[in-house]
């Protein structure tokens, strides 16, 4: 069959027939170039011979004879809890997140762990030189063993070639838009480079049984050649999330082949390092205001660990005709929502006003449970009133102002009397929990709520 050229964006890998100057998929400008490839239809594919020999089939009765490989704990804590005890062999593990993050951090202290541990680990060294990589490790460590070991090779099958020869007890790739292969076209970094490559590790990580642990850069918009493409690909996808002038990190479980993704940690970046937060809700509302309009706490859920969150609103007079709307760590479009609900069923104006809202700490919050504890921060500065400083929040908001049931109810009411709460605010709940020196108080809709 004769090539015929077709014209690739090498971000996004989108297709077109004819060049154009911005890529229609993905909107990045110059990124297309032409490269001859094979398109033919399906009834044309179906003519050609095939000649490949037939795989051999298996029962799997057989594996059952075979002992099943015990996972291999890396030394670092909130690593090991979140994967259910550690890296499993063969298994291929993907850590994103902005730059800034503290991957890298991460994944040396990982490192360091498991090679004081006795288990001999494999570095490449992709993005970074090793000698900026050993100027980070003697930060986080005095003693670096001769167990960690780095190869600063780019060349995914001389990577593969290294780890099938030397068979180290893991791996780690930082980072996979690094790496490269002559078998995939496109510039390093790119959508193709990325996935071609990740697919060599993946191949070489089953057939010797060492575990790979690859870095992927993820911009705030989500938009990268990497991460987002490789989720298929790997066993296991871990976010490191938070704000990188903040102090903490949250790591959690996006996708585990091998276990639950209910697990998260906190984590303190300092001057050592990553540290374990081993009290999460107190970190991180130790520094809220008491007495001040626009704060609330809400409780929210990170897996099946719950976290005291302190969500905060200002609201001021609107500057221009189009007042402006600010979220940080929030979906902003949930709170348009949220704003529109409490003027139209909470009788709370804030058509003509500017408001801005915050999750204190930086970490991200997703959990619709926050919408009641946002909903009274904005009416509290509204009314420029303080909530009480041992009322706590949670539940979802509808469009017509009802209050939604939320995931695990009982766990959250727990960690409220634990730190200290004595009044909750919540929807109605099927089965009401008696919690020592904890009142609850549920409500149908957000005009009870906010009385």
């Amino acid at each position: 069959m004769k090539p015929t050229p077709v014209h690739i964006c090498s971000k996004c890998d989108a297709q077109f027939i004819k060049w154009s100057g911005r890529c229609e998929s993905c909107g990045a400008w110059g990124s297309i170039s032409k490269e001859p490839t094979l398109i033919g239809s399906s009834a044309d594919q179906a003519k050609e011979q095939i000649t490949t020999a037939p795989a051999n089939i298996r029962s799997f009765s057989d594996l059952n004879n075979k002992p099943s490989a015990a996972t291999i704990p890396t030394g670092f804590q909130a690593l090991d809890e979140i994967l259910g005890g550690g890296l499993t062999p063969g298994s291929v593990t993907l850590i994103a997140g902005e730059p800034g993050m503290g991957k890298s951090t991460l994944l040396s202290q990982v490192a360091l762990a498991a090679g004081q541990n006795g288990k001999t680990i494999i570095y490449v060294a992709g993005e970074e030189s090793p000698a900026q990589i050993n100027l980070r490790l003697k930060r986080l460590s005095k003693n670096i063993t001769a167990n960690l070991k780095y190869i600063d090779a780019t060349d995914v099958n001389a990577i593969a070639t290294t780890l099938e020869k030397n068979h180290p007890a893991f791996a780690i790739i930082d980072s996979v838009q690094s790496i490269s292969t002559e078998q995939a076209s496109g510039e390093t970094g790119s959508i193709s480079q990325v996935k071609a490559s990740a697919a060599i590790l993946t191949q070489i990580a089953k057939k010797t049984d060492v575990p790979i642990i690859l870095v992927g850069q993820v911009t705030k918009e989500g938009d990268m050649a990497g991460p987002r493409a490789l989720e298929h690909l790997v066993d296991t996808v871990l976010s490191l999330e938070g704000d990188r002038l903040h102090r903490y990190r949250l790591l959690r479980a996006i996708k585990h082949r091998f276990g639950s993704t209910d697990e998260a940690a906190l984590m303190d970046m300092t001057e050592n390092g990553l540290q374990i937060v081993q009290d999460p809700s107190a970190a991180l509302i130790t520094e809220r205001p008491l007495k001040a309009p626009g704060s609330a706490i809400g409780c929210v859920l990170e897996g099946r660990r719950p976290l005291l969150v302190e969500l905060q609103a200002l609201v001021t007079p609107a500057g221009y005709s189009t007042p402006t709307r600010r979220a940080t760590s929030l979906d902003s479009t949930r709170l348009n929502m949220l704003l529109a609900v409490l003027t139209r069923h909470a009788g709370i104006a804030v058509y003509d006003k500017d408001v801005y809202a915050n999750a204190a700490g930086g970490l991200g919050v997703r959990d619709p449970a926050a919408d009641l504890a946002l909903a009274a921060a904005v009416s509290s500065a509204v009314k420029k009133q303080p909530l009480d400083s041992k009322t706590a929040y949670f539940g979802e908001i509808g469009l017509t102002g009802e209050l939604r049931p939320v995931a695990l109810p009982e766990l959250r009411l727990k960690e409220l009397a634990r730190m200290g709460f004595t009044t909750v605010v919540c929807p109605k709940l099927k089965k009401l929990p008696v919690i020592k020196n904890l009142t609850i108080q549920m409500c149908e809709n957000i005009g009870q709520a906010l009385l």
